[in-house]
């Protein structure tokens, strides 16, 4: 051989040396990066120690499977090599065990293969799912879930790792093992999201109604335990399935087209790795009790008839078989014919158990309780509805019942001062809509929401305690800038924050028909006003009002990442034909002040010119995760925040941690939810239990933010607090002027109002036969029939005097249209939280809005008009429809708006008022009530105006 090659080969071994460490090096480089700004984002909110406890506990959970498991199947791979390489020479029985040929051989191997793909597949999805999203509570969880795997996948790794194997089946088979391991350290490592709250977790104070252990267990435990049992059961099928390819491949197995069987030594080896396999498996089905109270299948939810008396016995039966088995195979029985005739029975039985549950459940059901169905089944669904009503907090709305007349009197009117003075008449769509046209000013600025709250607005008799509103931050779109203004420099160093917000009543239009502001305009030019015609001063205004330095630098809507202050000026609004510049002056956010921390952020970004710039200061940071959401849930990843904050204005005054001289804050709230809580039905998303036990508050300058607890008996946050407790603070912490805008949010109200569509029935037999099941009504909203969505009112509630800030969702009958009640939840303290569950009587037809909506149209004058706006260039806009209790009668109120089909700017044209039997069409609601109270007598100015134009005036109602 010439002595050329060898030193070629070691240039190429070094070549690919130094490539792999490079490559190594880059990847550290990369991680170290990554890490150091890490750790700087979470020390501007001072809380490194909840970040260095997330690594802690991945990096231990990783070591120690990763290393626990290479020691294990990686020793015992090399076990079966080393028999392996002893075929030739390997004693035999009389009666070999596992002796194949042909075919058998052939399809012996072809199954050990999918089975090793099978595996490894399940572990790399199981982990990339928790990599992805490792709180969602839609992770694989159960070896089941191998049928639902993508076939391809399977057959391809299948198919890649032919060849190999083949040619280096010990170097491939190490490489699976290995990567199956990696695969399963990962998902455990991300899974602390399951195993930490299970090994913290507080006890619910409630026991299971099955096995009697607290619902801790169910609800927190059984999750991480689920998780455990699956990988280790995937991870054992991938180790088994290895051994027995080198067992079945030994020698001329391949060649001759027959493996001999299994000698005593080869036994021996597998025996241990069966025995996992069995026992796993036995755990597994050891959980029945708590998988079926969970996921029943019965008509109950959770644990019924069926399940108790056929599927439990038959699991655990199972469990014990494959314990036994397991015993078997780990205790030596004296003699060879004694063990396989203990062990085949076994494992035979064992075999037949889950067919014979997936045999006889359906029969037991169908032959012997569906005849005397409700009889049997009653216990269960009583546990199912108390289940479900504890769950979702059911059990604490209280329910009154009222009969309202189907007429609307002057002293009706004159009961309910409060709730006439508050009337919604603009939605935030169409408010939205004039707001992009009035006050949006510039391409770069958006409105992306409108939230509804109350602010200390009295009008000028000193009544009116409060004032709803519709508040909107213009926030910043640097992505909408011209095209040739999307620079690198204007996105991330001059265009970094959206500039103040605008506030409207809810009740007023001026006489162009357009919203009315206290809040306007940008910069010098901006207002914060009074609105004469509502009672209400500049100066009133001003004092519920504060505005400051409204600079938006943490916003609702997705931001990219903004460095600031720096040398170049930021813009802050224009000003007429000018822009006013500014600098960023908060503390908050990445330093990059060195070079190693632009080398972080450069890495980090992906981005050189980080690196490069000559912009910076020693002042210079980087302002990540700018969207609210984005902000609190890398913070809390194990919350759930409700999709969109809503901003405050406020003046905090002296209180810790805050700012004196700022007053714009987002709110937000907080969820904790499970998908296993026993006997509760799931929601259509698949929760089982839900909570808001987090109010969430973000300084919209420089992102400071609070957590505070609402809720401090929800167990699940109980648990959480117990890992994170510096993350948390009581609500008694928050400062008053924002503890006075908290809400229930629509989230937790919409999940809430949804159970309660069935599971406002308590009595067993009610619910069974489906009688007194509610929906939610439809409405025409703009010009499409939708469901109605849960709306913010100021109202009197019934038996109340004095007026509150309440989210309301009417009910109707399942496929009717008339109104059956409606669910109030109360925002106001000492009530806050309340629900309130109005009922009408069902003997009475009490209209329901989507049957009001009809008879609007029926009506020939208020038909008529509509009909003329829309043929004149026009194009009608119909409102929400509102349901309010008024003295002793509902009034319903829609607003109708009128927009061009040229221009999207929405006026309010008209206000149709009824009580189910006069319907009303006026320019304003005071006018519209006056002629609603009198039976619509008297002249109309909706009828008497021509359609060629809007009303000359729509103003608020003056008590």
């Amino acid at each position: 051989m010439s002595s050329l090659p060898f030193p070629a080969r070691r240039r190429w071994f070094f070549a690919l040396r130094a490539a792999a460490v490079a490559g190594a090096a880059l990847a550290v480089i990369l991680l170290l990066g990554r890490m150091a700004v890490e750790w700087h984002w979470f020390g501007q909110f001072e809380l490194q120690s909840v970040l260095l406890r997330r690594w802690g506990l991945q990096l231990v959970a990783f070591v120690l499977v990763f290393g626990g498991g290479s020691l294990l199947q990686l020793k015992q791979v090399q076990r079966c090599w080393r028999l392996r390489q002893e075929a030739t020479t390997k004693p035999l029985g009389s009666e070999p065990l596992l002796r194949l040929g042909g075919s058998r051989l052939l399809l012996a191997l072809v199954a050990l293969l999918l089975l090793l793909a099978t595996g490894l597949a399940y572990l790399v999805l199981q982990a990339r799912d928790l990599i992805g999203a490792p709180f969602s509570g839609q992770v694989i969880t159960g070896f089941t879930v191998l049928l639902d795997l993508p076939p391809l996948l399977p057959l391809g790794l299948a198919a890649g790792l032919l060849i190999p194997l083949l040619i280096r089946p010990l170097a491939t088979l190490r490489i699976t093992l290995a990567a199956a391991l990696a695969a399963s350290a990962t998902a455990l490592a991300r899974g602390w999201s399951l195993w930490l709250p299970a090994l913290l977790a507080a006890p619910f104070g409630e026991r299971d109604p099955l096995v009697g252990l607290d619902l801790s267990f169910t609800v927190l435990r059984l999750p991480a335990l689920k998780l455990l049992l699956s990988v280790l059961l995937a991870q054992g099928v991938v180790g088994l399935a290895a051994c027995l390819l080198l067992c079945l491949s030994e020698g001329t197995s391949l060649s001759d087209g027959a493996f001999p069987g299994l000698s005593r030594a080869q036994q021996r080896v597998l025996q241990p790795q069966l025995a996992f396999l069995a026992v796993v498996a036995a755990l597994i089905s050891g959980l029945a009790p708590f998988d079926l109270m969970v996921e029943g299948s019965g008509i109950a939810s959770g644990a019924g008839y069926v399940d108790l008396h056929v599927r439990l016995p038959l699991r655990l039966l199972l469990a014990l078989l494959l314990l036994l088995t397991a015993l078997g195979l780990l205790v030596p029985l004296p003699k060879g014919w004694l063990r396989r005739g203990a062990l085949l029975p076994l494992t035979f039985t064992a075999l037949l158990v889950p067919i014979s549950e997936w045999l006889l459940a359906p029969l037991v059901q169908r032959l012997w309780v569906q005849p005397r169905e409700l009889a049997m089944e009653t216990p269960y669904l009583r546990r199912s509805i108390q289940g479900t009503r504890r769950a979702f907090g059911l059990e604490r709305v209280r329910s009154i019942t009222l009969e309202p007349r189907q007429k609307i009197t002057a002293a009706d009117l004159a009961a309910a001062p409060g709730t006439l003075a508050n009337v919604r008449l603009w939605d935030s769509q169409p408010l939205l809509a004039a707001n992009r046209q009035l006050q949006q000013l510039r391409l770069y600025y958006r409105f992306s929401s409108a939230a509804v709250d109350r602010y200390p607005l009295r009008d000028k008799t000193g009544r009116q305690g409060s004032r709803q509103v519709l508040i909107s931050a213009r926030e910043l779109d640097s992505g909408a800038l011209p095209r040739g203004s999307r620079t690198w420099l204007n996105r991330h160093l001059v265009f970094t924050n959206g500039h103040g917000f605008t506030v409207s009543p809810v009740n007023a239009a001026g006489p162009d028909g357009l919203p009315l502001f206290f809040v306007k305009d940008l910069g010098r030019s901006g207002r914060v006003q009074g609105i004469p015609q509502l009672g209400v001063s500049d100066a009133q205004a001003q004092a519920a009002l504060p505005v400051g330095r409204p600079s938006l630098y943490f916003a609702s809507a997705p931001a990219p990442y903004a460095i600031a202050p720096t040398k170049v000026q930021e813009f802050a609004y224009p000003d007429g034909e000018l822009n006013v510049y500014t600098h960023y002056d908060g503390t908050r956010g990445v330093p990059l002040a060195t070079a190693w921390q632009r080398l972080c952020a450069a890495l980090y970004l992906r981005e050189p010119r980080v690196l490069f710039t000559g912009s910076f200061t020693p002042r210079s940071l980087l302002l990540l995760r700018r969207q609210v959401n984005q902000r609190l849930e890398a913070l809390a990843p194990f919350l759930h925040f409700e999709s969109e904050p809503y901003l405050v204005t406020a003046r905090v005054g002296r209180h810790e941690g805050y700012r004196q001289d700022q007053h714009q804050y987002w709110l937000l709230d907080g969820f904790t939810n499970s998908r296993s809580y026993p006997y509760s039905d799931p929601n259509p998303q698949g929760l089982r239990y839900f909570r808001n036990p987090v109010k969430a508050v973000v300084d919209a300058h420089d992102g400071r933010l609070w957590l505070y607890v609402s809720d401090p008996s929800d167990p699940v946050l109980r648990t959480w607090r117990r890992a994170f407790p510096e993350l948390f603070r009581p609500l008694s912490e928050m400062p008053e002027a924002l503890l006075r805008h908290i809400r229930v949010p629509q989230s937790q109200f919409t999940i809430q109002s949804e159970r309660l569509l069935r599971y406002h029935v308590t009595d067993v037999r009610t619910f069974y036969n489906g009688d007194d099941v509610w929906s939610v009504p439809y409405e025409i909203y703009g010009n499409s029939n939708v469901q109605v969505r849960p709306y913010h009112l100021t109202l009197q509630l019934p038996g109340q005097t004095s007026t509150e800030f309440v989210l309301l969702l009417p009910f109707a009958p399942l496929k009717r249209t008339n109104l059956v009640g409606w669910l109030a939840a109360r925002n106001d303290p000492p009530h806050y939280g309340e629900l309130l569950l109005v009922r009408f009587p069902q003997q009475r037809l009490l209209l329901g809005p989507q049957q009001v909506s009809a008879l609007i149209d029926q009506d020939p004058t208020i038909s008529f008009q509509f009909g003329l706006w829309n043929r004149m260039g026009s194009r009608l806009f119909r409102g929400n429809m509102l349901v309010l209790p008024v003295g002793s009668g509902l009034l319903y109120v829609e607003p109708v708006y009128l927009q061009s089909k040229a221009n999207d700017l929405p006026t309010l044209v008209r206000v149709v008022v009824t009580d189910g039997t006069t319907f009303v069409m006026e320019r304003n609601l005071s006018d519209a009530l006056k002629r609603l109270a009198s039976g619509g007598q008297g002249a109309s100015a909706a009828a008497a105006a021509s359609a060629a134009g809007p009303p000359p005036a729509a103003t608020a109602v003056q008590p």
